[in-house]
């Protein structure tokens, strides 16, 4: 009897160990981007697109820009703003290959 109540104990144990490791994915503050700016002005190099996930959920979207010592600056851009909304528009047209984000990159040059 003794023996089963100890099974009995460590599977409770075991399982509210596991509750609070899944809750621990769903803070407030676990996006990348606490924050965005809504225009960007210079040469970028890449862009990454973050989708929802636990513990963030916005889509986020983050550029990398080239500077002028040869460094790079990650900023953070407001995804409702006219030109994140353009590049995201690029990144679904062109089905999320990361292979081909520079059709998206290029076209905003153009654009600019």
């Amino acid at each position: 009897m003794a023996m089963s109540q100890s099974c009995t104990l460590l599977l409770v144990v075991v399982a509210a160990v596991c509750v609070q490791l899944y809750q621990a994915h769903d803070f407030i503050g676990r996006c990348s981007c606490p924050n965005t700016i809504k225009f960007i002005k210079g040469n970028m190099s890449d862009f990454q697109v973050l989708e929802k996930r636990p513990g963030c959920d916005k889509t986020e979207l983050i550029v990398t820009m080239n500077r002028q010592d040869n460094s790079t600056e990650k900023i953070c851009m407001n995804t409702e703003g006219k030109m994140a909304k353009a590049f995201l528009r690029c990144w679904e047209r062109i089905n999320k290959d990361e292979s081909r984000k520079m059709e998206c990159i290029d076209r905003k040059r153009k654009a600019a």
